[in-house]
């Protein structure tokens, strides 16, 4: 019994000492020749074992061939430094006048691709079709109706790029705000005048594109013996017409 406990008590101490013993290096085994060293024969876990090679141009390759590139793509219209002429028409809807047709043009001129200066001018008729009446109860005519000029300036920006399915096709658009000022002349309106709107440019083709309009027109007017502030709404259909410039 003596013989069996220090016999287990030499095997014990021997198999401590052996694991807390340093790993055989290239210098040191046990066969007194150069062995690789552990760490380079076994990664230290099996996430940081590096993929062959093969498996690797594999899954390159058909990843390669599988998946498209996505994300931001370039515009396929440029307006960074190009004029912008504009021939358009549409609806004038008076807040004291009546509404009627407007026509006119604009010359607008790309700073950057989304800062612009415009420069507009429109023609619609100003009348009062509740005149008629009242220059029979009275004897003679209260509303002056004619023409109405209306010359604005406005700065433009487009902060919205859009892609819209059309057909078997893509188009590219822009939706832009604009504000500027002018005169709205005509006897009934008085001082200056203001406006403000928004517009979709469709870019259909690399020359022309398609531009709808909708502003609100603001200016002190006078009818029927009513002086107020008005906001006439406009919307205006637009064909483009687009000049580069070699800036």
């Amino acid at each position: 019994m003596a013989l069996c406990a220090v016999a287990t008590v030499v095997t014990t101490t021997r198999e401590y000492a052996i694991a807390q013993s340093p790993p055989r290096t290239a210098t040191t085994s046990a066969a007194g020749s150069a062995a690789p060293p552990r760490s380079a024969a076994l990664p230290a876990r099996p996430s940081e074992a590096p993929l062959p090679s093969c498996l690797d141009a594999t899954l390159k390759d058909e990843l390669g061939r599988e998946l498209k590139p996505r994300g931001v793509q370039k515009r396929d219209f440029i307006k960074n430094k190009k004029l912008q002429l504009t021939a358009r028409g549409g609806l004038y809807a008076g807040d004291l006048t009546s509404s009627s047709w407007v026509g006119g043009g604009a010359l607008s001129f790309w700073f950057t691709e989304d800062l612009g200066l415009e420069l507009g001018f429109q023609v619609t008729p100003i009348a009062l079709d509740l005149d008629a009446p009242l220059a029979e109860f009275f004897g003679d005519d209260r509303f002056e109706n004619g023409l109405g000029y209306l010359p604005l300036a406005n700065l433009v920006w487009s902060p919205i790029h859009t892609k819209m399915k059309m057909g078997n096709g893509i188009v590219h658009g822009d939706i832009m705000v604009f504000a500027g000022g002018g005169r709205l002349i005509h006897d009934s309106v008085q001082g200056a005048t203001f406006d403000a709107g928004l517009a979709l440019e469709l870019f259909t083709t690399g020359v022309l594109t398609f531009r709808f309009e909708a502003r609100d027109v603001m200016a002190v007017q006078e009818a029927v013996a009513e002086t107020r502030f008005t906001n006439n709404l406009m919307a205006t259909l637009g064909l483009s017409l687009w000049i580069p410039t070699w800036l």
